[in-house]
């Protein structure tokens, strides 16, 4: 299902080596002082020149700004049309099937629909018979997240076949089949028909023969894409990394995802990728890797798209509230990162003198959010810094 060819590259815009505005840079020491060794920081402009860098090639863990990486190889590699297919099939056999893609808004809704179709092929009586193509609970949440965060709707695990994101309030639903026949159940009860089901291995091939008796579609890519990095919403982000690397194995996935990575002749060493929405500790990325992405980004046929899928400073989503500083309201767009001992921003500034990209990670520092902030306003402040390295 990829796009074919993949939406071309305007320009392949890499960092150069070398910081190039001094009073930035001083700047950012500055501001950092003696946390400096627990930062991380890199600051481009569209051209790839490197304004400021500290530490900008240690690995540090990312938090959500991984959902940038998984975000964009969806849009990459399907599209911002792409849809989430849910499918129901009638076996040779007249077993039904229901196939899955994640899609995060599938729900009640689109069950009823489902079931009127039913009616439609001739179904009104007797017992429905159907199987849901599912993974196994060993695969529903990455392998290193913490039990107690599998409780909560951002821990939620990861189905093929979900409802509401497999989440009801601020909980997880912990087996997503055995709810998901609930709800067949009580939609079917309704219109007088029983109903029995059992599970199939994910991807297991339908018999020759088999009829597809209605199909639902997910939001576009863009929308879930906007849930991924202006909401931050995990489950989102994590079936992102699966469709666009093209598994559901999540150790494939993230190989796929890496080697997708260096074919953008993007900067690697050190990284690591765990997850697609950065809950996992396990995960490592520098700030020289997401300044790289956000400008590859920018010269991407569909980066518009993409910089249109995250937060914008002090008004939207978890950006609603930054900071204090009128000076930075609507200024720059950006997915945060927030995990125990962990923060992180990344995104793109609209100065004076033309964008700016930047990347901010902080691993054990005592005030976060108040440095990220005076990062921010300085990058303003020098927004028309000449070459002077």
């Amino acid at each position: 299902p990829w796009l074919s060819p993949p939406p071309p590259l305007a320009a392949l815009v890499r960092l150069e080596p070398h910081v190039s505005c001094a009073p930035l840079q001083r700047d950012v020491l500055a501001i950092l002082g003696g946390e400096h060794a627990v930062w991380s920081v890199t600051v481009a402009d569209p051209v790839g020149r490197l304004l400021a860098d500290v530490n900008g090639r240690v690995p540090r863990i990312p938090a959500s700004n991984q959902k940038l990486i998984s975000t964009a190889l969806a849009v990459d590699r399907l599209g911002v049309n792409h849809r989430l297919k849910t499918s129901l099939w009638r076996l040779p056999n007249g077993t039904l099937r229901l196939e899955g893609e994640g899609d995060p808004g599938f729900g009640p809704q689109q069950v009823t629909r489902m079931a009127t179709a039913l009616s439609g092929h001739g179904v009104s009586t007797g017992t429905v018979s159907m199987e849901f193509e599912e993974l196994g609970p060993g695969n529903w949440w990455p392998a290193d997240w913490h039990s107690a965060d599998r409780n909560w709707d951002y821990g939620a695990p990861v189905t093929r076949l979900a409802v509401s994101a497999n989440s009801s309030g601020d909980y997880a639903v912990y087996d997503p089949p055995k709810r998901l026949a609930g709800i067949w159940s009580q939609v079917l009860g309704r219109q007088g028909v029983g109903f029995a089901w059992a599970e199939v291995p994910a991807d297991s091939p339908n018999p020759q023969g088999s009829q597809l008796i209605h199909e639902e579609l997910s939001r576009p890519l863009q929308s879930l894409a906007t849930r991924a990095n202006t909401e931050s919403h995990n489950n989102t982000a994590e079936v992102l990394l699966r469709v666009g690397s093209g598994s559901w194995n999540l150790s494939h996935a993230s190989r796929i995802t890496l080697q997708w990575l260096k074919e953008k002749n993007l900067p690697v060493d050190g990284v690591a990728i765990a997850d697609g929405s950065g809950l996992s500790r396990s995960n490592r990325s520098t700030t020289r890797l997401y300044t790289s992405l956000l400008l590859t980004m920018q010269h991407h046929a569909h980066g518009g798209n993409w910089y249109r899928t995250m937060a914008v400073a002090n008004r939207t989503g978890t950006l609603e509230r930054f900071s204090s500083s009128p000076s930075l309201t609507g200024k720059f767009v950006g997915k945060t990162g927030t995990i125990r001992g962990v923060k992180a921003l990344s995104g793109r500034m609209d100065t004076p003198h033309g964008y700016r990209f930047f990347s901010l990670l902080a691993n054990g520092s005592a005030a976060p959010r108040s440095r990220m902030a005076d990062i921010l306003e300085a990058v303003l402040r020098h927004s028309s810094c000449p070459r002077v390295f």
